[in-house]
């Protein structure tokens, strides 16, 4: 049985890589970036479909801003929590680099939707 700390990198690169998270920080990124994934299309679908209403101001509707800045929130934070797993806890898996590209997406929307371009 290993005891070591770091399980991470008991483990073989390669099933490192393929398999699940091993550390806590791995999962946490990936539950958070899954997060995002179900925020956002509720966004879309309560922005567009459900409520088509003229919003004048971001926060108009509230629930519309709890969506949407939910949603980010969650993609960066996993992202955050994403770096934190790949550097510190050498977690390698797939799904925490998917994460990590999730949350820099994020970032990169959202610099730009604050720039106005």
């Amino acid at each position: 049985m290993n005891t070591s700390p770091n399980l991470a990198a008991s483990r073989p690169l390669s099933r490192r890589l393929v398999g699940l998270p091993c550390t806590r920080s791995g999962w946490w990124s990936v539950g958070l970036a899954i997060t995002f994934l179900v925020l956002f299309p509720l966004w879309l679908l309560y922005s567009s479909r459900l409520r088509p209403i003229p919003r004048p101001t971001f926060f108009s509707d509230p629930l519309h801003a709890c969506l949407l800045l939910s949603a980010a929130a969650a993609a960066i934070a996993g992202g955050i929590t994403g770096l934190f797993a790949f550097a510190l806890r050498r977690e390698r898996s797939f799904t925490v680099i998917l994460s990590i590209l999730l949350g820099a997406l994020v970032v990169y929307w959202t610099i730009g939707a604050l720039a106005g371009g």
